[in-house]
């Protein structure tokens, strides 16, 4: 369920992904589950954790079973996501778009994933791309006209016009003949980021690379996180050229209100995040059992490690595309994906990259044997989710950003769990704005006042997390934790 929270920072800047990477939001669920589970994203800014959730959902258990496979055939994946704005919205529409787009060969699809997702300036043929997608979306919500299958798994039904309408500017604003300039535009957001430094940005950009980045994700190498930070290119494959605006980033001016006397007076620029980059999300960690890819933890080898002069072989960008591609690979195949060559991440495709997609009824989902769905509730402020009934203990499991972690100290977000359910909340770990007495006090704020609402802790379970960017608890009933204090 998509439902847009008004939330903004820095320079009213929106958070188009996250800053903690992608977790599986089912991770630890028993067989004996009920079939339907339900999920709450409360500005998740990406749906990393949606994809990572329905690609480790979708694993057909061939091996007698394991205590945490789910039944084939037998789920049903409900996401209701509170997002911030209109844009980022639209975005979780655009990315799982492509996710699933059958039309792109997995390999090239994975590559267009993370460029749409990641990068201020795209290929040409992307743009194409954009355009052509913004379009098929308007027809989507307007018309109800969609060819790929996902009007199976997005529900639109409980939208207001307006709120149709409003996403239908946002994707007829992708439109590459609209004039825009991504370079300049980025470049004004950057003066009034770094103010009096900005003249020694590159100076500033290696001490926050050094102080705030390595301690905690030095896989992300510093070349790459200085030519996000100064020209907004993340991804790059096979030297291609990255030369025409990701209008995705773009947001209507128009419908901010804005207070700052240094904002341009154009009706959209890109709002985007400037400071952490898009490499949390997908980068930094492979959430996958080693021991079924036995090639995945190499991607994470040090050379020279303890000389002093460590170098990774691999790049964030790698391991992002591994577990992009893994994501895509078992959501269309329900197999666990292999690499079969060390370090080429796409050599566990082989030829089934090429098969057609299994055969769906009209009612099914897109590649997946789990069913998925989406729907859209019409709420602009999450608060307002907490006061409705029929979500009272409705959730198996609750994801929290850091920004909107202030929902936290509501005594009702938590009477909207069911018992044994988990809540995730996002740290700020990577939030680079603070410093590190700042984040261990905001981390330890978040544990006391979940904490002080009954729960017990639970560290992240299969879920490759390391750390404290996510932090998990596990709700239980007077009655359960009675069971448990007599079992012991």
């Amino acid at each position: 369920v998509f439902v847009p929270f008004l939330y903004f920072h820095f320079l009213f800047v929106l958070n188009m992904w996250g800053i903690s990477p992608q977790i599986n939001l089912i991770s630890g669920v028993k067989s004996e589950t009920p079939s339907t589970l339900n999920i709450l994203l409360l500005s998740p800014s990406d749906p990393r954790s949606i994809i990572a959730t329905i690609a480790e959902a979708n694993i057909i258990n061939q091996n007698n079973g394991s205590s945490e496979t789910l039944p084939e055939s037998e789920l049903e994946l409900r996401f209701y996501i509170v997002e911030e704005s209109t844009e980022a919205l639209a975005r979780h529409f655009l990315l799982l778009h492509i996710f699933f787009d059958e039309n792109v060969p997995m390999k090239q699809r994975a590559a267009l994933y993370l460029e749409v997702f990641g990068n201020s300036l795209i290929q040409e043929k992307t743009s194409r791309y954009l355009e052509d997608k913004g379009t098929a979306l308007i027809d989507f919500v307007l018309g109800g006209k969609e060819q790929s299958g996902m009007e199976n798994m997005f529900d639109l039904s409980l939208l207001k016009q307006r709120c149709l309408d409003d996403l239908a500017d946002v994707f007829a604003s992708w439109c590459a003949s609209k004039e825009s300039d991504m370079k300049e535009s980025r470049d004004d957001i950057l003066r009034s980021f770094y103010a009096d430094r900005y003249d020694c940005r590159e100076g500033a950009i290696d001490w926050d690379y050094h102080t705030r980045i390595k301690p905690y994700a030095s896989i992300i190498h510093p070349i790459q996180f200085r030519e996000w930070r100064l020209n907004g290119k993340a991804f790059e494959f096979n030297g291609a050229i990255y030369d025409r605006d990701n209008r995705s980033l773009f947001v209507n001016n128009s419908k901010i209100h804005r207070s700052h006397h240094h904002a341009r007076d154009t009706e959209d620029l890109p709002k985007m995040d400037v400071v952490t980059g898009p490499y949390i999300s997908h980068g930094i960690v492979t959430t996958c059992d080693r021991s079924s890819d036995s090639f995945a933890g190499g991607l994470s080898e040090i050379h020279h490690e303890g000389t002093g002069a460590e170098q990774y072989r691999y790049s964030a960008s790698d391991i992002s595309l591994y577990n992009v591609t893994r994501f895509m690979w078992q959501a269309h195949t329900g197999k666990e994906y292999r690499m079969k060559v060390k370090g080429e991440v796409f050599s566990g495709l082989g030829a089934e990259e090429h098969l057609d997609a299994p055969p769906r009824g009209k009612d099914d989902n897109p590649n997946t044997s789990v069913r998925v769905n989406i729907s859209i509730v019409p709420v602009r402020d999450a608060r307002k989710v907490l006061n409705k009934k029929k979500f009272h203990q409705y959730f198996d499991t609750i994801f929290v950003s850091h920004h909107a972690s202030s929902i936290l100290q509501y005594e009702a977000l938590y009477s909207l769990l069911r018992n044994d359910a988990t809540m995730v909340v996002e740290t700020c770990r990577f939030d680079l704005t603070k410093n590190e007495s700042k984040k261990q006090e905001l981390i330890k704020n978040v544990r006391d006042v979940v904490l002080s609402n009954g729960t017990r802790r639970v560290e992240p379970s299969a879920s490759g997390i390391d750390g404290d960017a996510l932090v998990a608890f596990k709700f239980r009933s007077d009655d359960e934790i009675a069971s448990l204090y007599n079992k012991t």
